[in-house]
């Protein structure tokens, strides 16, 4: 009997929980900070909802039940259109969702099947303004995450349809962007094969990475880029823009840059890592989103990839729990454990107290691996108010009032 997780799905233990909900809080801190209000959907939707805009390729990654009339989320965008379609927000409407998401396709590094994503969306503004505040916040997250070293990359699917259409290829569309979304894991040569399997000539594939490769920088890879699409280039020079006020100044047009999913209708983007194969955030506009499931409205969301960037850091040992362990010197001093405990919840400190009635060695042991501190108890202590407290990371002990002890532990932490 294999008693493991299902494949590409994993079992948290306390050490990497600690990890994840301390990223989760961070994201949610931030996506706050900037407006965002919280809103969630069923992790099941029914088939047809979800069918409605997933392309070919999240079809077959569907985990389906109850006779494939239901399937579990393969993001959190689809649903959030479905329940805006058909509701009253005061507009723009800003919102996040911290959430697990399932997709039925083989794991590799930083990829799994049941996974999580952090969201923000904003609807009914198609101010590129939007933009820049999706990707500021997602870049503030990040950063707060320890990780500094990435690049915010832009295109927009207005460039991407004109370059298409100029080429002749408006009838491939669909097999041209499917393989370009394929470059960085397949590579140049592997996409041009993948182009000619679809029946495109070398010459049309040819003109087609020409126009990819534009040089120079950013503005020069827009002036280039505008014969495609004027107004595509106006909006990524907007939010490129607008970026710098935001001070993000590692954002780079990257004309090659697709997006999988078929429902983006305007400016794209990611945010990468050097050195690290695919995205950590990644969003882009889907203003014909919204109209197949109700109202039509405008729409842009971001989402960050939390297991991606926490695989980032997967080899770091998990910290102990930042918390107390009050230890009762004799049984009869559990009570005033109990006492102390409550204070120091009480003080927004995290506290436990020895639930199995074990000797004070013991009480010692078990504290010195799953805690912080150790905050002793016994009859002195008990007489004066007070707790002898010993920093079980560097060894240093005193006995203190338990307000100057709260202190300590606060300031230390």
């Amino acid at each position: 009997m294999d008693y493991s997780a299902p494949k590409g799905m994993r079992d948290f233990l306390p050490q990497e929980m600690e990890r994840r909900e301390r990223a989760i809080g961070i994201i949610r801190e931030v996506y706050r900070r900037f407006g965002f209000v919280p809103m969630d959907t069923p992790a099941l939707e029914r088939v047809e909802v979800l069918e409605k805009k997933c392309g070919e390729e999240i079809k077959g990654q569907l985990f389906r039940i109850d006779d494939g009339r239901l399937a579990l989320r393969f993001d959190l965008t689809v649903p959030l259109a479905r329940v805006v379609a058909n509701s009253s927000f005061p507009k723009p409407f800003k919102r996040y969702c911290i959430g697990l998401v399932w997709r039925r396709e083989e794991p590799q590094r930083g990829r799994f099947r049941e996974f999580l994503q952090a969201d923000a969306d904003i609807i009914g503004s198609q101010s590129k303004r939007c933009e820049a505040e999706l990707i500021a916040a997602a870049c503030e997250a990040i950063e707060r995450l320890g990780v500094s070293d990435f690049e915010v990359l832009l295109n927009n699917r207005k460039i991407l349809d004109g370059l298409v259409e100029r080429l002749g290829l408006k009838d491939r569309q669909a097999n041209v962007l499917r393989a370009l979304d394929k470059l960085e894991k397949i590579g140049k040569a592997g996409v041009k094969e993948e182009l000619k399997g679809a029946g495109l000539p070398s010459q049309q594939i040819d003109s087609l990475f020409s126009a990819l490769e534009s040089p120079g920088k950013n503005e020069e890879r827009l002036s280039s880029l505008a014969k495609y699409s004027k107004e595509g280039a106006e909006e990524l020079k907007e939010v490129l823009s607008l970026l710098r006020e935001y001070q993000i100044g590692k954002a780079r047009v990257e004309p090659s840059l697709v997006r999988g999913l078929d429902y983006y209708t305007g400016p794209i983007f990611e945010v990468r890592i050097k050195g690290f194969s695919g995205s950590i955030a990644a969003g882009g506009r889907y203003d014909g989103l919204l109209g197949l499931y109700g109202q039509p409205d405008f729409a842009v969301g971001i989402s960050i990839g939390v297991e991606r960037l926490l695989s980032l850091t997967e080899g770091e040992k998990g910290q102990k729990q930042r918390s107390v362990f009050v230890a009762n010197a004799k049984e009869e001093d559990y009570p005033y454990a109990l006492l102390v405990a409550g204070k120091l919840r009480a003080a927004g400190v995290p506290a436990q107290t020895d639930l199995n009635a074990r000797s004070l060695k013991k009480q010692m042991e078990y504290a010195a691996s799953a805690c912080k501190w150790i905050a002793i108890v016994g009859e002195k202590e008990k007489k004066e108010e007070k707790i002898t407290l010993r920093d079980l990371e560097s060894g240093k002990e005193e006995m203190l009032p338990l307000e100057e002890a709260i202190r300590r532990i606060k300031t230390s932490a």
